[in-house]
């Protein structure tokens, strides 16, 4: 079971002699939100900046986290993505879509298909109505790899929000909800 509390990767003397200890990423937003006023304090402004930097930073520290976990199985949470794209596209994903899906380059998604094609988890087919364009869709075997990445995932996620109420999870779903139908471009006037 992976913990949240896990250790961070080992990091060189050198590297230590040379960088001095980050602090923690929530002290680290209240330095700069402290030290760099783009807003004025208390303004719906700043509380919206604060708000949307706080969430950057999560999603950046819980990727990171949960591919340390997940690295035990081979698996990354780029991988869990393009699997999950994958998954829920009816038709078989074009590289394009899923490329923008997922917020990765197409030569970066290339490599990632190569290597789950090479493990036998997606295929990729010819796109109907464009010769050039190819769709992915998964294989037998990706059922296999989303349940190893859900045994780690889960227990993960369980620790990490063990103090939140229902109720407060649930607030926080409608919030991030809403946020995501309007980044969404597919979701205008849903």
């Amino acid at each position: 079971m992976a913990a949240v509390s896990k250790s961070p990767r080992k990091v060189s003397a050198k590297a230590k002699a040379v960088s001095p200890k980050l602090p923690t990423t929530a002290e680290a937003a209240d330095r700069f939100y402290s030290s760099h006023k783009f807003h004025d304090p208390g303004s719906r402004a700043d509380l919206n900046f604060r708000f949307t930097g706080r969430l950057n930073l999560i999603a950046r520290r819980y990727r990171t986290r949960l591919n340390e976990a997940l690295r035990e199985i081979g698996q990354t949470q780029a991988r869990w993505d393009a699997l999950f794209w994958i998954s829920v596209s009816e038709e078989g994903a074009t590289q394009s879509d899923l490329a923008e899906r997922i917020g990765v380059e197409g030569p970066t998604l290339v490599r990632m298909l190569n290597r789950l094609e090479q493990e036998g988890l997606v295929e990729r087919r010819g796109a109907k109505g464009d010769r050039r364009a190819k769709t992915i869709r998964m294989k037998p075997a990706a059922e296999k790899a989303l349940s190893q990445i859900a045994e780690l995932s889960g227990p993960f996620r369980n620790d990490l929000l063990q103090d939140l109420s229902d109720e407060q999870l649930e607030g926080c779903m409608t919030v991030l909800d809403r946020i995501l139908r309007r980044l969404d471009p597919d979701s205008a006037g849903r």
